[in-house]
């Protein structure tokens, strides 16, 4: 029987991506373990070699699946852990020192907009009582730009090649803001949103980590997506939405009691724990009946070579 390479590193590698990380849901493995997985790459390289000098040998194959091996255990380690892999390689991990600084202040008069546009970094957003914003932003090279108005900010890294680190401290007000839209790029986002009364609250994460804590304030409607990237997300209010996950893995924490609806588009390599958490499935939506005068979460969920965790022992 003659074996494709091709086939053979395709079909190991998506094993492995897919299988470790469910491995590490049923607690077999150890996240923390693989949080440094991605280090492995240099055995890729060695791999390689094996199947160049080898050739079209039967030999041959042990590189090819060396290679996938190697190359599908550092994704699986990175899907698992939430590890920034891209952070770290590209030059946007958090020895990168930052020299320089932009600070600016105002005063939202009505409901207002806050945005960010992050590519390598860390972005650290607040609220506060009132109806003032603050922005720090810590840089090196390039300096962001800043754009502000009575009812809007908009922060965002430079355009171009070469961007370095950037770190942001970002503060909004309670009284006034009613939409945040992040966007991150290999970067890690902390967002403590207690008082907020957001109509809507967007997150893209590529190549990252965040953490959103939205348990103590009120999110109407979400748009979350992760790829590459790791997500968790607390709500703490009625809300409505939408969350997806490709190559990367989310975890959700909702308040005691609330009622559930997620509508779930099932995958081959989408992993959830929704029958776990008694949750009931009927077609594509699964269900559970809340407490009286708890919030209501109905949301629609999607996953590629992903995971998606609800209430996880530990918390979000």
């Amino acid at each position: 029987m003659r074996i494709r390479p091709g086939l053979l590193f395709g079909g190991i590698f998506f094993l492995l991506l897919g299988g470790i990380p469910l491995l590490v849901r049923a607690g077999v493995l150890d996240d923390n373990v693989l949080a440094d997985a991605w280090r492995l790459w240099p055995l890729l390289l060695v791999a390689l070699g094996v199947s160049v000098i080898l050739g079209r040998t039967s030999a041959g194959l042990l590189g090819t699946a060396l290679a996938a091996v190697v190359l599908g255990i550092a994704a699986g380690g990175v899907l698992a852990s939430g590890t920034n892999f891209i952070g770290n390689v590209g030059g946007c991990g958090s020895d990168t020192a930052t020299d320089q600084q932009l600070q600016d202040a105002g005063t939202f008069t009505s409901a207002a907009t806050a945005s960010f546009e992050l590519d390598c970094g860390a972005v650290d957003l607040s609220t506060k009582q009132g109806s003032d914003w603050s922005v720090q932003a810590r840089y090196k090279g390039a300096a962001p730009s800043l754009e502000r108005s009575d009812t809007s900010i908009a922060l965002k890294s430079p355009d171009g090649f070469g961007i370095r680190r950037q770190d942001w401290t970002v503060s909004v007000p309670t009284d006034q803001t009613r939409n945040v839209r992040i966007d991150a790029n290999a970067s890690t986002v902390s967002a403590r949103l207690g008082g907020a009364q957001l109509t809507d609250f967007h997150l893209s994460v590529n190549a990252g980590d965040a953490r959103i804590d939205g348990s103590e304030g009120t999110l109407g409607r979400v748009d979350v997506s992760a790829n590459a990237a790791r997500v968790r997300l607390r709500l703490g209010s009625d809300t409505t939405g939408s969350l997806s996950a490709n190559a990367g893995s989310m975890e959700l924490c909702t308040p005691p009691g609330a009622a559930l609806r997620f509508q779930l588009a099932e995958q081959l390599t989408f992993a959830h724990n929704l029958d776990d958490q008694g949750l009931v499935k009927s077609g594509d939506v699964w269900t559970r009946e809340g407490a009286t005068g708890a919030p209501t979460i109905d949301l629609s969920i999607s996953g590629n070579a992903a995971t998606f965790t609800l209430d996880p022992v530990g918390g979000c």
